[in-house]
């Protein structure tokens, strides 16, 4: 202990006393060399580490160096300590040792039995205390090759601990050492706005020393608050790098990340102390710190960052030397015990079905966890990675200022006791299989993140009251109950889970962020809108759900995710309650290009208020014809999906017919045939059922007033005279009776009708009557009876439009003329005479001694 604390004074102490009395001593550069330590990193010879030929002392122990060399000590000018001990070293070349003038101390302690310490070179030799652990002395001055013991006599420490630490005492020296030359003002590290950055640059030691000079660089010193030497890949002890650091008055932040910085051998914790540090944060992570048994730093320590520094436990006298610190991080550390096998000797080989076990590990000892010493003020602490199984009973009640807490990605099967100060806890990546009822009693705690667990089911009164955000991603629940018992629930998050349906049991007013993602959600129910009042973002993204009906949403989302689902259309008034929606995705491939998705297409897809996102991935699975081809590419007309325009467009279209038809009818006298139908039903309605076989007259007369003489006086006389009995409507009507009626019945009852046709008959409307129910006889009998007498000329373009049917007569028709030469009269009688006495056949008219047959028109 007397050369430990010696050589501690010898480098250390003048620096502490110096800045006691407000001024700094430059150490001679031929002292300031410090310890490296490659102990650990499984080493198989000593110039694999490279080590800075400035070295002081260099500690090798606990590695698998099976041999010393010349070359791997060459230049090492000034090494006083070399401990080589613990590995499997057999031999030493002859004179290896001869170039290290200042060589002190050799300790080759626990090699292997084959190494014959005899063969070692003068002046070399073996101490006799040193024999029973094998441990080789070397004392003379620096720069003489002679053998001169220290006047103290040696000194040599028992080999009790496994990690054996020997540091150098300060020999005398024949010979002056020449001091480095003096660093140049502009190696001095330059700081901007307070920030000196030496990072991402190779930096040895002594670049280091120059650029943090005190005799040359104490301006520049005094003006930094924030130092970073991160990724330069430094190779000092820590005792060696604060020492530097000394000087800097004002100094808050080091960060000293990833480099190959390791813990000084010297347990110096009586003389630790740092009377006028103000260093909050540091930062030591991605180093090969090992062990913090031996850790000096400043207590005025609020941040320390200790990760991936394969640190295996945090001993007992931790939370002494750092009580202030706040915020701890020891991420990608192991916490636990490793007993490994004493090295008495050669082990036997196992036999044939055995097994050679060289370390156990375990969470336990007789001490307790690899977790001994916690600061109590500690607020933050993130030990994720640790290989952590459980927390100390003690955690709860002496970490009661604890706010946030990272338990990630450990092999925790049980939700530990916590302290109820909590906020923060991360506890995913591991093994819990339930939330107990005891996680109530963390009434502060607002954030809880227990992804990617075993979690089967959940107990919403398990839940804290005041919890704000939960994140359940990737555990195996079935159902999700929400209930007012997380009423206060901000973010919610249940993706990668078995969930088949979302059923809120009340409304949840304060619930804003809900991801379910991939699950089995196959629809949401009618009242998930409702029960959802102030929901914003929604991530149904990756389920099963086919339909998305009306009301199921809340009106209040902003951003909603419904890709990859099995939806195949969207319908109109699927979106149109989300006035307040800006974000949409909708990736998928199996929608339907119907007129259910025009609206989507259309409206949605070209909004400008509306993001969508995947829209261009959006292909068409129905009609096949369309199969493969994009949504957006669909062509859906408005035309073609709006029922409503199809139906206004459809009753325009009746409508504009029915005038047409209208105006047809009324151009050509359409009234007037409805009007005669009526009239013929009407008359049919009343008469006789049946027809009589032997019919009264032989003809009816039908004429016009205007030709009433001519037809009573001439052709009425003339008939009579002759023997026909003819209906003449002025004597044959029935009194009484409705004129269409007697009309129908002198044609019903009469084998001819006879038309006396002249201008004034096309005129007369009781001429059209007759007229129609003439021919409605004709077609029902298929007899014809229609006798034409053209009293005057009667052109055809001179019959209106409404006497079609006397066009149609006249075209297809033989008629009579009557003619004012008497020759011509007789033979007009006599043809008329000859018709009436006829059978209802067609007749052919002969003028003037020749037959001349009118056009007949089909």
């Amino acid at each position: 202990m007397r050369i430990l604390i010696g050589s501690l004074h010898f480098y250390f102490m003048p620096f502490l006393l110096s800045r006691a009395n407000g001024s700094l001593t430059q150490t001679p550069a031929a002292y300031a060399s410090p310890v490296y330590n490659y102990s650990y990193l499984n080493l198989s010879s000593v110039s694999e580490a490279r080590a800075p030929k400035t070295a002081r002392a260099l500690n090798f122990s606990h590695n698998v160096i099976g041999s010393i060399t010349k070359r791997d000590l060459e230049g090492f000018v000034l090494l006083q300590v070399l401990d080589l001990s613990y590995n499997q070293i057999k031999d030493i070349e002859p004179g290896a040792f001869e170039s290290l003038p200042c060589l002190a101390s050799v300790d080759l302690s626990f090699n292997s039995k084959e190494l014959v310490v005899s063969d070692l070179p003068a002046p070399l030799k073996l101490s006799p205390t040193s024999e029973a652990s094998g441990a080789l002395q070397l004392y003379k001055h620096c720069g003489n090759s002679s053998e001169q013991p220290h006047s103290g006599g040696p000194s040599v420490l028992p080999n009790v601990n496994p990690r054996p630490r020997h540091l150098p005492q300060r020999a005398e020296r024949n010979s002056t050492v020449s001091p480095p030359a003096t660093p140049r003002p502009h190696f001095c590290g330059e700081p901007v706005n307070g920030t000196l950055d030496l990072s991402h640059s190779k930096l040895t030691e002594e670049e280091l020393m120059q650029k943090l000079d005190p005799d040359l660089c104490q301006a520049q010193l005094d003006s930094i608050l924030e130092l970073d030497i991160s990724h330069t890949d430094l190779q000092m002890d820590l005792l060696s790098l604060f020492v530097l650091f000394l000087p800097m008055k004002s100094l808050r932040s080091i960060d000293a990340s990833c480099n190959r910085l390791t813990i000084n051998i010297l347990d110096v914790e009586a003389i630790c102390s740092f009377p006028l540090s103000k260093l909050l944060f540091l930062n030591i992570s991605h180093n090969p710190i090992n062990s913090l048994d031996t850790l000096c730093l400043p207590s005025t320590i609020r941040v320390i960052d200790l990760s991936f520094t394969n640190v295996s436990q945090i001993p007992s006298n931790f939370a002494k030397k750092l009580w202030n610190l706040e915020t701890m991080y020891t991420q990608g550390n192991h916490f636990i015990y490793t007993a490994r096998a004493e090295g008495t000797g050669a082990a036997p080989k196992p036999g044939p079905g055995f097994v050679h076990i060289d370390a156990i590990s375990f969470v336990r000892n007789q001490a307790g966890t690899p977790i001994q010493s916690l600061p109590k003020k500690v607020k933050r602490l993130k030990m994720s990675n640790c290989s952590i199984v459980e927390l100390p009973e003690w955690f709860a009640g002496t970490m009661a200022e604890l706010l946030f807490l990272d338990l990630s990605t450990n092999r925790i099967s049980v939700l530990p006791d916590l302290p109820s100060s909590l906020q923060h806890l991360d506890i995913s990546n591991s093994d819990i299989k339930t939330i107990p009822p005891t996680f109530k009693s963390l009434s502060n705690l607002t954030t809880f993140n227990i992804q990617n667990n075993e979690v089967t089911a959940l107990q919403p009164e398990y839940f804290p009251g005041a919890l704000t955000r939960c994140d359940l991603n990737r555990n195996k629940l079935s159902v999700l109950p929400l209930t007012r018992a997380v009423g206060k629930l901000r973010y919610l998050s249940v993706s990668g889970n078995l969930i088949t349906r979302l059923e809120p049991s009340g409304p949840l007013p304060a619930l804003v962020h809900l991801d379910s993602s991939h699950n089995l959600i196959s629809e949401l129910p009618d009242h998930f809108g409702k029960s959802l009042p102030g929901l914003r973002y929604l991530n149904l993204s990756g389920n099963k759900i086919s339909f998305l009906q009306r009301g199921s949403l809340p009106a209040s989302l902003v951003e909603l995710d419904i890709s990859n689902n099995a939806i195949t259309t969207i319908v109109e008034d699927t979106f149109g309650p989300l006035t307040s929606l800006s974000v949409l995705t909708v990736e998928g491939k199996h929608f339907f290009c119907n007129c259910d998705l025009y609206w989507f297409v259309n409206v949605y897809m070209h909004s400008p208020h509306l993001q969508i996102n995947g829209k261009g991935k959006l292909r068409c699975s129905f009609p096949p014809a369309r199969r493969g081809s994009l949504v957006e590419s669909s062509n859906l007309t408005l035309l073609h999906c709006s029922l409503g325009i199809q139906m206004a467009i459809t009753a325009s279209v009746a409508i504009l017919v029915v005038l047409v038809l209208t105006g047809l009818c009324w151009r050509f006298d359409g009234p007037w045939y409805v009007r005669m139908g009526w009239y013929w039903c009407m008359a049919k309605r009343k008469q006789y059922e049946k027809r009589p076989e032997d019919k009264p007259f032989d003809a009816f007369i039908s004429y016009s007033e205007q030709d009433a003489n001519w037809t009573k006086e001439i052709l009425l006389r003339k008939l009579e005279t002759d023997g026909f009995k003819i209906c003449y409507h002025e004597r044959d009507f029935k009194p009484g009776h409705p004129v269409l009626g007697n009309i129908f019945y002198c044609i019903e009852n009469s084998h001819k009708v006879l038309f006396v046709l002249s201008p004034s008959f096309v005129n007369s409307c009781w001429c059209q009557y007759e007229l129609y129910f003439a021919e409605h006889r004709v077609l029902n009998e298929n007899q014809d009876s229609l006798i034409m007498i053209v009293l005057e000329d009667l052109p055809l373009n001179s019959v209106p439009q409404k006497f079609s049917k006397l066009r149609k007569l006249m075209k297809r028709k033989t008629y009579l003329k009557w003619s004012p030469e008497e020759h011509k009269q007789k033979l007009f009688w006599h043809q008329l005479a000859a018709v009436l006495k006829t059978t209802n056949e067609a007749l052919v008219r002969a003028e003037n001694g020749c037959a001349q047959d009118m056009y007949e028109m089909e």
